[in-house]
């Protein structure tokens, strides 16, 4: 670990408070064994919600840190005993999840901004020269690549066929198309064609339905069985992140300084929220009770998810382009200012945070009692509880 690490991490620390918010088994102490054990695919699970049912850690300490050699603007995926992140200098990596340890590399031809998805066998991402890629998981070669017309930025999501049941990988880019690929080969099983820009991952509004937004406006709305649209809703701006679900219903930030919520089908848009004049980059975390979403305004914002009221706010030094993650009694988030910081989700009081040296805009992500997140420095840090006393 870097000599300026030790003499720069700060950490302001207030016990945390147990909260049920998302409606799913909720770890009984801090002591409890970590309920996330991977996080396969971007905001962690096929609907994007960007939460967990785990309590936050405490005392946060560096477990480890890793030298990627560029920055490092794309969130990082965990599966079994491995981390997965790309770099700005266009290497992909596999990093021991225990130790830090490098091991194996894969060099592309461009920027890799994209968050990995991945299964049993591989791992997918996309690099800014077009090229979407599948790696064998445990050595890294290459399994399979597609050359799409444009850079792709956001992660791609996985979802189960419902005509035979193998798994499907659903990736966008600035080409503006959504495209269904199969896993094992990578060869089209369909496309969905939209006016503009896609930014955000594809997410599962249910087994059988696919939502996103992009810069066209609109949130598409898309049969996952053939690639038909369902729906198709005008916003008020271009919208710039992933739509996260929750109990079937899509949030979603844009450039129009709103957040909204849309149920599809009769109801619709159910409300829209407005604070500032600073667009919302930053992709929402949602659970049972709230809607948590970066601005630009530098500041976290905690929305009533059933009415869309302000809760409260939470200001940093930087802008929050970086996604929130909520525990299940905290939420975790990044800001260009260098630090990540943790805030109770009730009232939006401080409990901890740390500084970690450079802008943050990757979002940070969870598995097996450790958060992990990269920096513009091009350091991946993974932290973990630490002791209270230090």
């Amino acid at each position: 670990m870097k000599a300026w690490l030790l003499i720069c991490v700060a950490l302001v620390l207030v016990s945390c408070r147990s909260k049920d918010s998302d409606g799913e088994e909720k770890a009984d102490s801090g002591n409890a064994e970590p309920q996330t054990l991977s996080w396969a695919v971007p905001r962690g699970s096929p609907f994007m919600s960007g939460s967990i049912p785990d309590k936050v850690i405490t005392s946060p300490r560096i477990a480890w840190s890793f030298e990627g050699g560029a920055p490092i603007s794309g969130d990082a995926g965990v599966y079994e005993d491995t981390v997965y992140v790309g770099t700005d200098d266009g290497v992909f990596f596999a990093i021991d999840l225990a130790s830090g340890e490098e091991k194996w590399r894969f060099e592309t031809g461009d920027v890799i901004e994209s968050e990995p998805a991945i299964n049993s066998d591989s791992v997918f991402f996309g690099a800014n020269d077009g090229q979407f890629y599948a790696l064998d998981r445990s050595t890294g070669e290459k399994r399979w690549s597609r050359q799409f017309i444009d850079k792709v930025s956001a992660g791609a999501n996985l979802a189960k066929s419902p005509i035979d049941g193998e798994q499907w990988v659903l990736v966008a880019g600035n080409d503006g198309i959504l495209h269904c690929l199969r896993a094992s080969d990578g060869s089209e099983v369909w496309s969905y064609q939209t006016d503009n820009i896609i930014n955000g991952s594809p997410a599962m509004l249910d087994e059988n339905r696919i939502i996103f937004g992009g810069c066209d406006a609109f949130l598409h709305i898309v049969n996952l069985e053939n690639g038909e649209s369902v729906e198709q809703y005008e916003t008020n701006a271009y919208i710039p992140c992933s739509v996260a679900v929750y109990d079937g219903v899509g949030y979603s930030g844009n450039y129009a300084n709103e957040v909204l919520a849309f149920d599809p089908g009769d109801r619709g848009e159910l409300w829209v929220y407005s604070d500032r004049q600073f667009p919302f980059f930053s992709s929402p975390a949602v659970n049972e009770t709230h809607v948590f979403i970066g601005s630009r305004d530098k500041r976290l914002h905690a929305i009533d998810r059933e009415t869309g009221a302000a809760d409260w706010t939470y200001r940093t030094s930087g802008r929050v382009d970086s996604s929130p993650l909520a525990f299940s009694d905290a939420v975790v988030f990044a800001s260009t200012d260098g630090w990540l910081y943790a805030v109770d989700q009730a009232s939006g009081e401080e409990l901890w945070k740390i500084e970690l040296g450079a802008s943050l805009i990757a979002s940070p992500v969870f598995a097996k009692g450790k958060l992990i997140i990269g920096s513009q420095g091009g350091t991946l840090f993974a932290l973990e509880s630490g002791n209270s006393e230090l």
